[in-house]
């Protein structure tokens, strides 16, 4: 049976949706493949790690509270990426989201010198582009979702801009062998910078069970026929 990989930080692992409830956005996407496909569907292998990012290692500031923690945000995605994607048997797509973690976390969880551009996200997504294509697999990337508001200190003007210039890079470029647009299908209408209420888990960051289902819902399955 051919997989697809779904490389991405929390809000791929489930982070604020119901616990044991099996409502990650990789749950979801399974389900609508079974119920589009039927029992011999694509299988949906889900590769995240909370807090990960696609450069930097873990690295959180002396004398923070992210020293307890920040060990599991894991390897950066360039490092692991032979061993959770390309090394799995059987896997014909891979999907990723990745970045805002890479945005969010230098001046909070990481330090300020490791912030990153758009241009610096960009080139990372290239480097998976290439390293995918190299083995075969076809690659979906992602758009950053909004966080304007969120409680743990992501946002900021300049972090909203390297979104906003990373998202148009992934819409209009064509390096991707195809777009899944969840910022479109998730962001406000009324604030496109923020998350809508029935989507937001409370921080304002992570979506919630329905902010899962919908982002499932925003993957084209010709995709992954």
């Amino acid at each position: 049976m051919r997989t697809v990989r779904v490389h991405r930080p929390a809000i791929t692992d489930g982070a604020n949706t119901e616990p044991g409830a099996d409502h990650r956005r990789p749950d979801f996407l399974a389900q609508r493949l079974r119920t589009a496909y039927g029992p011999y569907a694509r299988g949906v292998l889900n590769e995240e790690i909370s807090g990960n990012r696609l450069p930097h290692e873990p690295n959180p500031p002396a004398g923070s509270d992210a020293e307890n923690f920040a060990a599991y945000f894991g390897q950066a995605a360039l490092r692991r990426f032979d061993r959770d994607v390309a090394a799995q048997s059987g896997a014909g797509h891979l999907i990723v989201l990745l970045g805002v973690n890479d945005l969010g976390h230098p001046g909070t969880v990481a330090p300020e010198p490791e912030r990153v551009s758009a241009a610096d996200l960009i080139a990372a997504h290239r480097q998976l582009i290439a390293r995918a294509h190299e083995r075969g697999l076809t690659a979906y990337g992602g758009t950053i979702l909004p966080f304007k508001g969120d409680t743990l200190g992501f946002y900021s003007p300049a972090n909203e801009a390297a979104r906003t210039a990373f998202n148009h890079w992934l819409r209009t470029s064509g390096e991707y062998d195809g777009v899944i647009d969840f910022d479109r299908a998730l962001r406000d209408p009324s604030d496109p910078q923020r998350l809508p209420a029935r989507y937001d888990s409370g921080d304002h960051l992570h979506p919630n069970d329905a902010g899962a289902e919908a982002m499932a819902e925003a993957v084209p399955l010709k995709y992954l026929s």
